[in-house]
């Protein structure tokens, strides 16, 4: 593990107008959720607390397969930023194709959606009975004329466009073994 929560971790708006957090010895992680995004008031300063620390392990936990420990962990620290900071969502499912088995996520889960062509991979911050708030983990995609979905940008979907990766894993693995 490169990082492990402290006390000391602060949660800031950076000068770029971004949400910050100082990780102490002169670190910092800069999130790429602009303040216009965010329900926090600038200029504010709040602590890494034990709710974010179980969330940052929920996720850690979750991203095994995700390529490199920096890469699980900067994907992490912004899955708890948007679950924190990031203002409520509308749910924006057109741009993905409906599936035909329900899939109920859960928080942190793997997910995949299907965007044309193209398939994402995200993880999902918060999860409701019907919606699920996600993070991506894919390369940046336009998914519209007027939408552009970043790494790490944060979107929700309805949870009948979801599919499980973590399911499609396991019937591979049955079918090779």
């Amino acid at each position: 593990m490169l990082l492990q929560p402290n006390d000391q971790w602060r949660w800031f708006i950076g000068d770029e107008r971004c949400l910050m957090l100082d990780l102490g010895d002169d670190m910092l992680f800069a999130t790429p959720y602009p303040h216009k995004n965010l329900i926090c008031q600038a200029p504010m300063s709040q602590g890494f607390s034990v709710e974010d620390t179980g969330l940052f392990y929920t996720f850690l936990d979750r991203l095994g397969c995700v390529a490199t420990p920096s890469r699980r962990v900067q994907a992490a620290l912004n899955g708890v930023a948007v679950a924190r900071f990031y203002k409520p969502l509308m749910p924006q499912s057109w741009f993905f194709e409906q599936q035909a088995d329900y899939h109920q996520p859960q928080q942190g889960e793997l997910i995949g959606l299907n965007a044309g062509q193209r398939r994402l991979t995200m993880m999902v911050v918060e999860t409701s009975p019907s919606v699920s708030l996600c993070v991506s983990l894919s390369a940046d995609i336009q998914l519209g004329d007027s939408k552009q979905l970043p790494v790490f940008g944060a979107i929700k979907v309805m949870n009948d466009r979801l599919f499980s990766l973590e399911a499609e894993q396991e019937d591979e693995i049955r079918r090779v073994g």
